[in-house]
């Protein structure tokens, strides 16, 4: 009798801590911390793939306009190659030297908001000691090249971030305030016309172009994707506390969604470089 009470107030005990840890998303402070580094990664990521995007374009561009000659007017390229070549140089290389240069600080960046909302302990390298080693490094580190590929990424990540934390406050709210539009049956969450995405990348230069087409294209039709109608006030009610049940799981995923960003970047962003600005070379 005495191992059937102490098995019972075992699983009670459980049960009471599950609960905790399940209805107590709501008050801690780690669940919102998570859900602005979610919502910030968008704007962070489109900026951190212009920024990227924009400085590698000219010396890219400026390399394939000198193979591209090479390969069909040899002749132009032995009395315009020199004229190229310093231009790819004094201009392509301060470029790309600017770009990873800016890569290493946002890639700092990065790891301050993923340490304070996240709480990741991300390691960094030992930072250099001098301006010579910080311009070696900068080329030929691979923590450098490590942030670049992460930075890249959250173009991605953060975009899927923002749709997850928007999805999932809308589909919350329609449930959630079904007691105020129950018999409205415009309500919910719809996709007005269809929505077709084919992933395309071209680069083209001059007579030649290089297409790299999906061959199978996304498409979403038009329609609706929740529907919260219902007749009558009570299972509007009802409809409403499903609605704060499924916003306590969003919650949860949104937090583990966080949690997996965190070790992506604790894997990712380990042994980059430090900021030059917080800890800058001596000599």
């Amino acid at each position: 009798m005495t191992s059937a009470r102490t098995t019972v107030g075992t699983i009670l005990d459980r049960v009471r801590a599950w609960s905790r840890w399940f209805l107590g998303v709501v008050a801690r402070k780690q669940t919102y911390a998570n859900i602005a580094y979610l919502l910030l990664s968008f704007p962070l990521g489109i900026g951190y793939f212009t920024v990227l995007v924009t400085g590698a374009a000219i010396p890219i561009g400026l390399g394939f306009a000198v193979v591209d000659m090479a390969m069909t007017e040899p002749i132009a390229l032995l009395i315009a190659g020199i004229p190229l070549s310093l231009v790819l140089v004094c201009i392509g290389g301060p470029l790309v030297a600017g770009v990873l240069f800016a890569s290493i600080e946002l890639t700092a960046l990065e790891r301050l908001l993923a340490t304070r909302l996240l709480g990741a302990d991300v390691r960094t390298s030992e930072p250099a000691s001098t301006i010579r080693e910080r311009a070696r490094r900068l080329v030929f580190d691979r923590g450098t090249w490590k942030g670049v590929g992460y930075l890249f990424s959250k173009f991605v990540l953060g975009l899927c971030s923002f749709i997850a934390v928007i999805m999932g406050f809308a589909f919350t709210y329609a449930l959630v305030a079904a007691p105020l539009h129950y018999r409205n049956q415009l309500v919910g969450i719809h996709i007005g016309d269809p929505i077709e995405i084919v992933p395309e990348l071209t680069y083209q230069h001059e007579d030649w172009a290089v297409d790299l087409t999906s061959p199978i294209p996304l498409s979403i039709t038009d329609g609706e994707l929740v529907s919260v109608y219902v007749d009558a006030l009570p299972s509007a009610l009802v409809v409403s506390a499903v609605g704060v049940l499924v916003g306590l799981v969003v919650l949860h995923l949104l937090n583990a969604v966080a949690w997996l960003l965190a070790r992506y970047t604790e894997l990712v962003l380990d042994g980059t470089q430090p900021s030059v600005f917080s800890e800058p070379p001596t000599e």
